[in-house]
């Protein structure tokens, strides 16, 4: 498979089939007709061609967004020279392919003042011969080419609309961006998968066939090309390999897309999946960048093409920096969003403290009056009772805080044996546990520990000390639910909310549950158990629609 086009059987022998280069605009000037037919066979099944037969008419083309101009033999010296001071005079970047049987100097002259011209000579003044149009697109596709592998300018004007991106833009910019780079490189997709969990998310996608986000499936990462190169080194991964213009026979025993030995008889999965990636999807040519913050692999910006192309280093480093733009503007967001989350904790912290301490301060005060007036030690108990009260709530205060933090890490973790050492933490008296079709979760052991304490705590002082828990597994989850009275459905809403409590309680232990909830990215719902009691239900499973949704509102 060579660099312009592939060759495939078709009936009886080998075909051409070449792929439109869509976004390449080429005028050709010329008032002979059969020059202009030779051409268009050439150059239009690949390339938007027109043809005008009028210097007029090139010099309203410069008026369009056109990249290369092409001008035939037939016209006269001083139409030509008219037509490229033309293009010299004209703000679009356009290339010039001049086709002369002789050049004088004043055509030379004008040539030299354009950015981008080429000369090609013909013999033949009766007509443009195959060898000529051969050589004339050979031109062309050195032009697009190059057009193709310069996106500076176009990182430039992203970087500009993301640094200023509002918090409600940041995802129109980046899809913005993605159409930008997308157009700019002739490709057929551009995506970005964000990276968590073992899990490549496409978030963010454009297609060129729709011309507008669209969507795509999740990958495994061992099913994405060069994912080591990308996760481990964090290189870009290039399909072909990474090699400035560079064209050569592969032999035997190489693969050539990824540019290292082969051993035939040992092919791991991860280059099975790998392939498989391309050929799913019907691609030639791939590059994915990494998005790197704080030296942790968070994304991959990915270039897709369904025509075989080359990414010259230069390019590969712009396509770079494009990932670097996202990935700054994801990190800003993703902190924005913890500053949001720790102000909102904040305040709830300081309307709990400002209230909800206030009670039991005044009760404080008011016993250690009686005490002072009366001398009478009995209220000393009571003092105690006020006191202990107190410390409960600092605590659970606390703990609230602790629990809302951002979960750095998490592991594998056994519900039956957290939920058992959970049990064990509390004064259970002579409540019963009982646990069912418990797997493992991810999750920091800790946190999950402090959320069945303070479930398994609310059980009890709301449904008696003989009371049953339950802690099951789900499709979804995993479920704790008790055999008491129940949480009547109109409540069920807001007993989340901090201070919210039916009986003695702070009123922060759900809360707490609800935090916990949270900063794993899971749900949780309440309902009716079996027996008529209460059930929460946790929803742990991946599921984008359910994350952030532990509070209720």
């Amino acid at each position: 498979m060579n660099y312009e086009s592939q060759r495939e059987s078709h009936g009886g022998g080998p075909v051409e089939t070449r792929c439109p280069r869509r976004r390449f605009h080429v005028v050709y000037l010329g008032t002979r007709e059969t020059d202009r037919e030779r051409v268009s066979e050439e150059l239009e099944p690949i390339y938007k061609l027109r043809t005008v037969d009028s210097a007029s008419a090139a010099r309203d083309a410069l008026d369009e967004e056109i990249d290369c101009l092409i001008v035939g033999p037939d016209l006269t010296d001083e139409e030509t020279i008219d037509v490229i001071e033309g293009v010299r005079g004209s703000t679009t970047d356009v290339s010039v392919v001049v086709i002369t049987p002789s050049a004088d100097p004043a055509m030379l002259r004008a040539l030299l003042e354009v950015d981008t011209a080429e000369l090609v000579d013909v013999r033949d003044e009766e007509g443009i011969t195959d060898h000529d149009v051969e050589r004339l697109r050979t031109h062309v596709d050195e032009y697009y080419h190059r057009s193709i592998s310069d996106i500076r300018e176009t990182v430039f004007d992203i970087s500009r609309s993301l640094m200023g991106a509002a918090p409600d833009e940041t995802d129109i910019e980046i899809e913005w961006g993605l159409r930008l780079v997308g157009e700019q490189l002739d490709a057929d997709r551009c995506l970005l998968f964000e990276y968590a969990e073992d899990v490549l998310d496409p978030t963010h996608v454009w297609d060129r066939r729709s011309n507008s986000p669209a969507e795509a499936d999740p990958v495994s990462p061992s099913a994405f090309p060069g994912f080591d190169t990308l996760s481990k080194s964090f290189d870009p991964y290039a399909v072909p390999a990474d090699v400035d213009d560079l064209e050569f026979d592969v032999p035997e025993g190489f693969v050539g897309d990824i540019g290292t030995p082969a051993d035939r008889d040992d092919t791991s999965t991860a280059d099975a999946d790998s392939h498989r990636y391309l050929a799913e999807r019907t691609l030639e040519s791939l590059l994915a960048v990494p998005i790197v913050v704080d030296w942790e692999l968070i994304g991959i910006l990915v270039v897709e093409q369904e025509t075989r192309r080359l990414w010259p280093r230069s390019l590969r480093q712009q396509i770079q920096t494009f990932g670097e733009l996202v990935g700054y503007t994801l990190d800003r967001e993703r902190r924005r969003r913890e500053l949001a989350r720790q102000n909102e904790r904040l305040e709830r912290f300081v309307s709990v403290v400002s209230h909800d301490l206030r009670n039991p301060l005044n009760v404080l005060s008011g016993y250690i009056e009686l005490i002072e007036e009366t001398g009478d030690p009995e209220h000393i108990e009571d003092v105690s009772v006020a006191a202990d009260r107190m410390e409960t709530m600092i605590e659970d205060l606390l703990t609230l805080a602790r629990q809302g933090e951002t979960l750095e890490k998490r592991q594998p973790v056994d519900l039956e044996d957290v939920a058992r050492r959970a049990w064990n933490a509390v004064d259970t008296a002579d409540a019963r546990l009982v646990t069912r079709e418990l797997g493992t979760v991810d999750s920091d052991p800790g946190r999950l520990q402090q959320a069945f304490e303070n479930l398994f705590r609310n059980a009890i002082e709301h449904a008696g000390a003989r009371v049953t828990v339950t802690v099951v597994g789900t499709e979804d989850g995993f479920a704790v639910e008790d055999d008491g009275p129940g949480i009547p459905a109109d409540q069920r809403d807001c007993i989340f909310r901090e201070g919210y409590t039916g009986g003695d309680g702070t009123g922060l232990g759900l809360s707490i549950v609800a935090t916990v909830v949270d900063a794993h990215g899971w749900s949780i719902s309440v309902e009716e158990s079996d027996d008529g009691g209460a059930r929460f239900a946790f929803t742990t499973a991946d599921d984008s629609n359910s994350r952030g949704c532990a509070r209720p509102s």
